[in-house]
């Protein structure tokens, strides 16, 4: 018994670092899709700003809002969103249409892709 619980505990953990490494790649991928035609980490502006070190300029619950919708927080009159829309001459970010998990991949992608990250 003891043999079958080891088994399939080396097992299990086998196939959870299969699927953190399978889901990095995807995170990796999204970012480049859905952020990094605009955005660099740590490699200077592009069309926006660059996102190295986001997470310690803003909090994750404003992030979460801004990245589902900008123009929303914009036309909400947030102080900060209002503030890089006009930074970087009023182009609007679109929505990315994705989950607040896959949002939230992306922001550790970003964390752990930044300096000291």
């Amino acid at each position: 018994m003891n043999k079958i619980f080891f088994l399939l505990t080396v097992f299990g953990l086998f196939l959870t670092d299969l699927t953190f490494a399978q889901s990095e790649a995807e995170t990796a991928e999204m970012f480049k899709l859905k952020c990094g035609i605009c955005h660099t980490i740590g490699g200077g502006r592009l069309v926006g700003p660059d996102l190295a070190n986001v997470h310690e300029r803003r909090s994750e619950e404003w992030l979460l809002e801004y990245i589902r919708s900008s123009q929303t927080m914009i036309k909400n009159g947030d102080p900060d969103a209002v503030a890089l829309f006009e930074e970087y001459n009023q182009v609007i970010m679109p929505d990315p249409m994705i989950s607040d998990t896959e949002i939230k991949s992306i922001l550790g992608y970003i964390a752990a892709n930044s300096a000291g990250g």
